[in-house]
């Protein structure tokens, strides 16, 4: 039989979630300072920018606004305007001119863009696997980690 649902449970619950949270901040800007060096050394492309070029690599069948990519990336349109911009100018990405609407532009990624998303992300998953089994062992960060590693293939256990 379920226990009662009681505000006890649910301020202990709470205060765990919370918990958690205090947690997953530090660790999450540890995580993205880490990659995005490690990926700016070995592939000349940031970690915010990686992700650019990913939503792109999904869109592949058609060209993705402006808007698309900052929705996927919980960025501003203007902060993702910038990056776009950027990519476009290593050759990334392209322009494509929309014919049913001149006012609204989309972005494409482009062979080299799609040979960096490649490489790049291999690289972005074994550094990822690298730094939650690290995580697992250090104190501080542990409980998180191994909730957040997947098992089995299987959503984070949040």
């Amino acid at each position: 039989m379920a226990e009662p649902y009681t505000n006890e449970n649910h301020d202990a619950e709470a205060e765990n979630v919370s918990r958690i949270w205090e947690r997953v901040v530090p660790m999450f800007s540890l995580l993205e300072a880490r990659l995005d060096r490690v990926l700016t050394l070995r592939h000349n492309v940031g970690l915010g920018q990686l992700m650019a070029l990913g939503v792109l690599a999904g869109e592949q069948s058609a060209p993705a606004t402006v808007s698309d990519v900052a929705r996927r990336l919980g960025l501003s349109v203007s902060a993702a305007s910038r990056m776009l911009a950027h990519l476009e100018r290593s050759g990334w990405t392209d322009k494509v001119a929309w014919p049913c609407d001149r006012r609204t532009s989309r972005v494409a990624i482009t062979e080299a863009g799609l040979a960096v998303w490649r490489r790049a992300s291999g690289t972005l998953e074994r550094e990822l696997d690298r730094a939650f089994t690290t995580l697992k062992f250090d104190e501080r960060y542990a409980h998180v980690a191994s909730r957040l590693c997947r098992v089995d293939g299987g959503p984070p256990a949040l």
